[in-house]
């Protein structure tokens, strides 16, 4: 009897550690999948705040394009007046010359030529107030009007170079803020390692794959009631034949890396960068941003969304990608990533637009 209790007990005594050990191993697992899962949180975070101050950056540089353009078109107002007052000036000394050529010593210029500082300074405005309405071509008011108007340009022209130069500092400011972010995104990715690092991708995944499935079910549902909608929104334009053309575009930049304030096929985009290239290649340009596509665009109802519609997401809008059907989109997600093929989280989406 005592040999088989002693056999009992060591057994116990074999297997209660081995026991503890499997519960350790198994806590271990399990801390180690919630440290996944918040740092895949945090990932997600910094990701959403990248798309923010990219998009921005990339308005900001849209921004400094337009006023480029206004600036050239200032500059050459400025040239302009600058050119006609020039003209009404020569007229008017012409006219003195003629006045003085045809009116002999007794013309109204005849004491205006004999002023010892020379024609050049004896053409005041007075004296060519009279020249000018007895040629009858052309008043002083005339000239004021032009002079005053060059002076409102040139001031028009100061304010935008002005406008420019803070712009550029915002610019800068902007990409710095989006590089340093980026950054950090990049350093906390990279500083999981081992068996860690599996746990992250597998929960990446497994989000992706749930996000997908509800993406798709959500899609199957808008189908059903397309028709309906079609009804009740009589006035949604169709999709445009150009539609294929340009996701057969943004599919070609499939594994292009992102970068924010790019639209460089076969190098690099950003999410705006994408459906502006994407577009462009079926003949229809837009706005370089998302947000200003998203207001020069026609909306309609997501419910309603057909291939080649651009969807957009965040508050403020920062991320758009190219609709493809089935609840999935082509596009540019974010830093360290590459242009795909990814489900529609349809709960961010905050508008659908249907570019013609």
């Amino acid at each position: 009897m005592r040999s088989a209790v002693c056999g009992v007990l060591m057994t116990s005594l074999i297997l209660v550690p081995a026991v503890m050990s499997g519960k350790v191993s198994a806590d271990s697992i399990d801390q180690k999948r919630a440290q996944a899962a918040n740092i895949a949180d945090q990932l997600e975070k910094l990701a959403e705040q990248m798309g923010m101050l990219g998009e921005d950056y990339s308005e900001a540089l849209q921004t400094q394009a337009d006023l480029s353009v206004e600036i050239k078109q200032a500059q050459a107002d400025v040239a302009a007046a600058e050119a006609e007052l020039a003209e009404m000036r020569g007229t008017l000394y012409n006219s003195a010359v003629t006045q003085f050529m045809h009116g002999g010593r007794n013309s109204t210029l005849t004491n205006l030529f004999a002023s010892s500082g020379g024609v050049q300074d004896a053409l005041q405005r007075g004296q060519l107030t009279s020249i000018a309405m007895n040629q009858g071509s052309l008043t002083t008011d005339s000239l004021d009007s032009t002079a005053i108007e060059l002076s409102k340009k040139k001031v028009v022209l100061e304010k935008k170079r002005k406008q420019a130069e803070s712009l550029a500092e915002d610019v800068k400011s902007r990409q710095g803020a989006a590089e340093s972010l980026s950054a950090r995104y990049l350093e906390l990715q990279s500083s999981v390692q081992g068996d860690l690092a599996d746990l992250l991708r597998e929960e990446r995944q497994r989000r992706d794959a749930q996000a997908l499935a509800d993406s798709q079910r959500e899609a199957a549902g808008f189908k059903s009631k397309y028709s309906s909608l079609q009804k009740k929104y009589g006035n949604i334009p169709s999709v445009s034949a150009r539609a294929q053309t340009a996701v057969r575009a943004a599919l070609t930049q499939l594994g292009v890396p992102y970068r924010y304030g790019q639209s460089s096929p076969g190098k690099a985009f950003d999410c705006s960068g994408l459906t502006t290239y994407a577009w462009g290649k079926a003949g229809v340009g837009l706005p370089r941003n998302s947000r200003r596509q998203y207001n020069a665009l026609p909306k309609i109802p997501k419910q309603m969304a057909q291939a080649g519609d651009l969807i957009f997401t965040g508050s403020p809008i920062h991320h758009v990608g190219i609709y493809l059907g089935n609840g999935t989109m082509v596009h540019a997600p974010q830093t360290g990533d590459v242009v795909k093929v990814g489900p529609i989280r349809w709960w961010k989406v905050v508008g659908v637009v249907r570019p013609r």
